[in-house]
């Protein structure tokens, strides 16, 4: 890793951190899961996502090197996250609810919906995304 990638490697922990302190009261409170993305290498989330999801602590979920494979059970699911977060964080900078198979640490599935909304911080874009399980009462919500 070069000079340049370190130094910027190091700011993305610096927001991040920031940003965790800022939204900590969320992020304890919440009785959904929580997650601020920025990239593979750069994400936070709440304890309550981490447990949903299978991991330890958040610290173990933030270090899964692949969004997308790590936690998004088919492809078909994979495509639509990744088409929606770059349609709605990065182009059209508007919020957007989804739903899509989760994959658990034990490689188990669990079905999710999921609110996001793009974040900017310092100048960067984050995706700021609160995770429920669906049940099968739950209704899709308009």
């Amino acid at each position: 890793m070069d000079k340049q990638q370190i130094e910027q490697d190091s700011q993305h922990e610096e927001w991040l951190a920031a940003i965790a302190t800022q939204l900590a009261p969320v992020f304890d409170n919440s009785k959904e899961g929580v997650y601020v993305y920025l990239d593979d290498r750069h994400k936070i989330c709440n304890e309550r996502l981490a447990k949903m999801w299978g991991y330890a602590s958040a610290a173990e979920w933030a270090a899964a090197p692949d969004f997308l494979e790590t936690f998004v059970a088919t492809q078909p699911d994979r495509a639509q996250v990744s088409a929606n977060y770059h349609q709605h964080v990065h182009r059209e900078l508007t919020a957007y609810q989804l739903r899509f198979t989760a994959k658990r640490k034990n490689g188990r599935s669990v079905r999710v919906e999921t609110q996001t909304v793009p974040f900017s911080y310092d100048g960067q874009l984050f995706a700021y995304t609160f995770v429920r399980p669906v049940t099968a009462r739950a209704k899709a919500r308009s």
